[in-house]
C-alpha cells in the first residue's frame, strides 16, 4: 500500500495561529475595557462628608456648638419727618377789630403762659375803663361825704345824752340823733360795697378783651386802657406770625400760631410689605439729617387704614423733644422694632461656611464624622443668623475652624472628580 504525501502550504499554519490568537484577544480585552470604563460610584458619605482621623482631627482643632434657637426682632427702616402736634397747636385772634399797636413777638420765638404777644387798639375798653374810673371817683367821694356826716352825727348824738342825762335836754332828741347814726352808718356801708361792686363789674367786662383792671391805674389814677392785650393761653413757639406793628385786623383773623413742642408728631412712612410687621405701640428711633448724632426714641400712636396716593402708608408716632431740637419739617431716618417671631434655630458666622451659590454648615454625625447640611438663611440677629431650613435645635455643629472642613470636603470632590 503506498501512502502519498501531498505539499502543505507553509503559510496556513501561520494563518490558523493568527486567528486562534485574535480570537482570544477579542474574548479577553472587551471584558477588561468595559470594567475599566465604567465609572466607581461614589457614596454619600464620600460625596458630603468629611472624616477625619484621630491625628487630623487632632491637629485641626475643630470646636463644636449646639444649634439653639432664638426669635427675630429685626429692625425695619424707613424714613419720617417731624410735624408738630394738632392737638397742641393754638391759634391767637384778637377779640375785636383794631389797629395793632404794639408787637412784642417775633417768629420762632418761644413765649410763656400769660405772655402778652400784642396789643389791639380797643375803643371799647377805653369806654369800660373810663366808666369806671368816673363811678369809682364819685363813689370815693360819696364815702368821704357820708363818713364826715356820720362824725357830726356821733358827736350830735353824744351831746343829746348828756344833756338827757342833766335833765335839761327832751328823749326825743336823743332818739332823732341815734336815728340819724343808724342811717348814716346804713348809707357808709352801701357805699362801700357799690366800691367793690364798681370794680368787680369793670374787671368782669375788661377780662373779656384780655384788659387787668389796676395793672397801670394803680401807678396813675388817671391813666384809661386804651388796648386790648393778645395773651398767649400756653407756653410754647410761634411758628407762624401774620401781623406787624400799625395792621389793621378783624376778630376773625389768627394773628399768631403757636405750638408746644415738648411733644412732636413723626409721620413714618410705611411700605405694604411692612405693614403686618407694626401695631401701635412699637417702639420707634428717629435719627435727623441735621442731628446725625442724636438719636430720638418714641412710640407708635397711630395706623393709617388706607395708603396714600404713592400706595405708602403713613404711620404716626409720638416722641419727646427735650431741648426742642426737634423742629417741624425735619427730615431723617427711622427704625421701627419688628414683632418677635417665633423660635428658630440659630448660628453664628463661625458656623456658617459659602461657596460658590451654597450656603451651608458641617453637622457632627459621628466621633470625628461631619456631614455637610444646605443651609436657608433668616434674618440676621447679632452675629449671626436665624436659620429656615439645613439644621434643627439641638444639633451639634462645626464653629470655629469649620473652614477647614470645607477645605478637606473641596479636595475630596475634586479628586473624585479627576
Amino acid at each position: 500500500m503506498t501512502f502519498r504525501f501531498s505539499r502543505i502550504d507553509p503559510i496556513v499554519p501561520l494563518c490558523l495561529l493568527l486567528q486562534l490568537l485574535t480570537a482570544c484577544h477579542q474574548s479577553e480585552v472587551p471584558e477588561s475595557n468595559a470594567a475599566a470604563s465604567k465609572p466607581v460610584p461614589r457614596t454619600q458619605e464620600a460625596s458630603d462628608t468629611v472624616k477625619l482621623n484621630p491625628d487630623a482631627a487632632k491637629i485641626a482643632q475643630i470646636s463644636t456648638l449646639l444649634v439653639g434657637g432664638r426669635q427675630g426682632t429685626s429692625e425695619i427702616k424707613t424714613t419720617g419727618e417731624i410735624k408738630a402736634d394738632e392737638g397742641r397747636v393754638f391759634h391767637i385772634n384778637s377779640i375785636v377789630s383794631g389797629r395793632v399797636v404794639k408787637d412784642n413777638v417775633s417768629l420762632g420765638q418761644m413765649i410763656k403762659e400769660g405772655q402778652i404777644l400784642a396789643v389791639v387798639q380797643n375803643l371799647e375798653v377805653s369806654k369800660v375803663y373810663g366808666e369806671y374810673i368816673h363811678e369809682a371817683h364819685q363813689n370815693e367821694i360819696s364815702v368821704k361825704e357820708t363818713s364826715e356826716k356820720l362824725d357830726l352825727y356821733h358827736k350830735t348824738l353824744d351831746r343829746a345824752k348828756k344833756m338827757f342825762e342833766e335833765g335839761i335836754g327832751a328823749q326825743k332828741d336823743v332818739i332823732q340823733a341815734q336815728s340819724q347814726v343808724n342811717v348814716a352808718e346804713i348809707d357808709l356801708e352801701g357805699m362801700k360795697e357799690h366800691s367793690i361792686h364798681i370794680k368787680s363789674e369793670a374787671t368782669a367786662l375788661l377780662s373779656a378783651y384780655g384788659v387787668k383792671l389796676g395793672d397801670n391805674a394803680d401807678k396813675d389814677a388817671h391813666f384809661v386802657e386804651t388796648g386790648s392785650p393778645l395773651r398767649s393761653p400756653r407756653s410754647g413757639v410761634v411758628i407762624q406770625k401774620n401781623i406787624t406793628m400799625g395792621d389793621v385786623v378783624s376778630a376773625e383773623q389768627p394773628l399768631y400760631v403757636v405750638a408746644d413742642l415738648s411733644k412732636i408728631w413723626l409721620d413714618v412712612s410705611v411700605y405694604d410689605k411692612d405693614l403686618d410687621a407694626i401695631t401701635t405701640g412699637q417702639k420707634v428711633q428717629f435719627t435727623s439729617d441735621s442731628l446725625p448724632k442724636r438719636r430720638f426714641e418714641g412710640t407708635i400712636s397711630y395706623i393709617p387704614p388706607s395708603a396714600n396716593n404713592m400706595r405708602v402708608f403713613t404711620a404716626r408716632a409720638v416722641l419727646p423733644n427735650p431741648g426742642l431740637l426737634l423742629k417741624p419739617g425735619m427730615f431723617g431716618q427711622v427704625l421701627i422694632d419688628k414683632k418677635e417671631t417665633e423660635h428658630q434655630p440659630y448660628l453664628p458666622d463661625s458656623a456658617i461656611q459659602k461657596f460658590g451659590n451654597e450656603t451651608f454648615a458641617f453637622v457632627l454625625t459621628g466621633e470625628n464624622r461631619y456631614q455637610k447640611r444646605l443651609l436657608k438663611l433668616g434674618e440676621r440677629v447679632g452675629d449671626g443668623y436665624l436659620v429656615s431650613s439645613g439644621v434643627s435645635t439641638g444639633e451639634r455643629v462645626a464653629g470655629e475652624g469649620s473652614f477647614k472642613l470645607k477645605s478637606e470636603l473641596l479636595k475630596s470632590q475634586a479628586g473624585q472628580e479627576d
